[in-house]
């Protein structure tokens, strides 16, 4: 059984390599947002500028080929703990911790967005990493927020261009 925590492109990526290259076990990919893998890039540009306005990213696969890959999804669970001994992840879906087995686990969580230390419960500021987030930023935006991007990488600079395109001050 190989577990994958972790339902990004590297997640479903190594579950098609694994498959590609004769993997004949099962497959379980974990992941902690409700949504089907998708692809993040566009969530800093399209997505905050796309008319008419799609309501989720393109997937990356459908649940169908998912299935057909054997692949068992586990969506909106979060990964709580690890017994890397007895092989066992423990996995909180809906409110209920199961220990899952596994043979083989990859970790494939990317990364978080960091926000600014004091800021975490401040209304209107917002980072950006996943589809909800990317939905709250287009709120703020068509309610005509006051935009400051603090961040000048790819993802700053893309958010402050949608924000610029669309006008906001």
């Amino acid at each position: 059984r190989l577990v994958i925590v972790g339902a990004g492109l590297t997640g479903l990526r190594a579950a098609e390599a694994a498959r590609r290259f004769g993997f004949t076990g099962e497959i379980s990919l974990i992941g902690a947002e409700r949504h089907l893998p998708y692809d993040r890039p566009p969530l800093s540009k399209e997505f905050l500028t796309a008319r008419p306005r799609a309501e989720d990213p393109p997937t990356l696969r459908g649940a169908d080929t998912l299935a057909e890959l054997g692949v068992e999804l586990r969506l909106g669970a979060t990964t709580t703990g690890l017994d890397a001994v007895h092989r066992l992840i423990r996995v909180d879906i809906g409110g209920t911790d199961i220990d899952l087995a596994y043979d083989a686990l990859l970790i494939a969580t990317g990364s978080r967005a960091r926000s600014l230390p004091g800021t975490e419960h401040l209304t209107g500021v917002h980072t950006l990493r996943t589809v909800d987030d990317a939905r709250q930023i287009r709120s703020a935006l068509d309610a005509g927020a006051r935009t400051i991007v603090v961040g000048a990488g790819f993802i700053g600079s893309e958010v402050a261009a949608s924000a610029s395109r669309r006008g906001a001050p």
